[in-house]
């Protein structure tokens, strides 16, 4: 009797161990795809959407603690509101569809906030990341040469624009992990030999948006939130010490990049065409929002179409008032083509500004739950969403390949704790 009677018991412990496993697979299977699977990003988010599906319907313990979590219901209102206003603002069935495939980072983050809550977990993602790095980075050099060319745009296993913002991400993610990486010597190693590398892989993807982002973000952590003069003071003479080194040793290589560098600031077109032209393109896009608002105010709150969008541009475009030598510059750089290098103002043409303002503030909710005191105590989730926003300024992130990057990093930093050392 007592054996029957402990078989129902057996058997469900027996599936809890097969969900867990399958989770933590999955867990590392994303984490893989960040640097050397593309395809592995769509196909992991959908396979854990099925998982999520699978085990509510089955493990009645598992849909109690999902439900019980404000994070699901939070974040499922938010999937739902993008797929609704995608089909109000939707022109073509692709409007919709390019929409729900963006936005399954919302519930990848609900099966984050289950997953990476086990420290195994956790553990796994963090050797994915950090394996796959190295192999990306050792793939890139290779397709180079080995040559360390400072000042160009190298290209790594993303394109441009996705290669460097991913970088950024993750050197920051590394810095604002410091505090929940193990003490042991071997694992501080391994840390800082990785934030260093990726960093020099950061300086050699040549964009001056992650670079600024990177910047601004990790140093309002060590000022703002984690004031501490020796890391402040060490940091301040290593930068100092790196910089003459350079300078001394690599004059002709480090030359273009100090250029490069100085031309962030640049607005004219004498002083750096490609600013001005992003300059120019951001007005295009500011000033065909706001010509929806006026003649489509339903477009304007719901969207023009994510993929309907781009001709509607390119036509706008032919209405604004550029001499023929500036359309030429412009023309010459690729653009108009419906992009206009900023998250804000494309979110808005594309998915409307009721998503675009919700986006976020749930973003901003789900890294604070807007409580001031639990926020500065752990900050780390909010200085990645500034890094977020920053990027936003200067490249199309939400909803992005970015976005599922960020929904791992966020939860790790969310969910992270000091490891075991055993």
């Amino acid at each position: 009797m007592t054996d029957t009677a402990s078989l129902p018991d057996l058997l469900h412990t027996r599936k809890t161990m097969i969900f867990e496993h399958a989770a933590s697979l999955l867990t590392l299977l994303f984490a893989v795809s960040v640097f050397v699977w593309k395809p592995g990003i769509y196909a992991t988010s959908g396979a854990i959407i099925a998982y999520l599906l699978v085990r509510s319907a089955v493990d009645v313990q598992y849909r109690q603690l999902l439900w019980s979590n404000s994070i699901t219901k939070v974040t499922l209102a938010m999937f739902a509101l993008g797929l609704v206003t995608a089909a109000i603002g939707a022109q073509q069935l692709s409007d919709w569809t390019w929409m729900a495939r963006k936005t399954m980072f919302l519930p990848v983050i609900i099966f984050f906030a289950v997953a990476l809550s086990r420290e195994t977990n956790r553990k796994l993602a963090l050797f994915g990341l950090i394996t796959c790095f190295w192999i990306a980075s050792i793939l890139t050099l290779w397709e180079y040469n080995w040559q360390f060319v400072f000042g160009g745009r190298m290209q790594g296993t993303w394109p441009q624009g996705t290669w460097d913002n991913l970088l950024g991400i993750f050197v920051t993610f590394l810095v604002l992990f410091y505090r929940w990486t193990s003490s042991a010597l071997i694992y501080r190693s391994i840390y800082w030999v990785t934030l260093l590398m990726a960093v020099l892989m950061l300086l050699l993807a040549g964009g001056r948006g992650p670079w600024l982002a990177t910047v601004a973000s990790v140093g309002i952590y060590l000022i703002v939130f984690r004031p501490n003069r020796k890391v402040l003071l060490a940091g301040l003479a290593g930068i100092i010490v790196a910089t003459i080194a350079a300078t001394t040793l690599f004059e002709n290589r480090t030359e273009a990049l100090i250029d490069r560098i100085q031309s962030i600031g640049a607005t004219s077109q004498e002083q750096d065409g490609s600013n001005w032209v992003r300059l120019q393109v951001w007005h295009i896009g500011a000033t065909h929002f706001e010509h929806i608002l006026k003649t489509d105010p339903v477009a304007g709150l719901f969207g023009s179409g994510a993929k309907s969008y781009n001709p509607k541009q390119i036509e706008f475009f032919e209405t604004m008032p550029y001499s023929p030598e500036d359309r030429a510059l412009l023309q010459s750089y690729g653009y108009p083509s419906g992009d206009p290098h900023n998250t804000y103002i494309d979110s808005a043409l594309r998915n409307g500004l009721v998503w675009t303002v919700a986006i976020f503030v749930y973003l901003i909710w789900l890294c604070t739950q807007f409580k001031i005191r639990q926020t500065f105590a752990r900050a780390e989730p909010l200085v990645l969403l500034m890094y977020l926003c920053i990027m936003a300024m200067f490249y199309t992130v939400l909803p992005h390949f970015m976005s599922f990057f960020f929904a791992l990093f966020v939860m790790m930093l969310k969910l992270g704790e000091r490891p075991s050392e055993t």
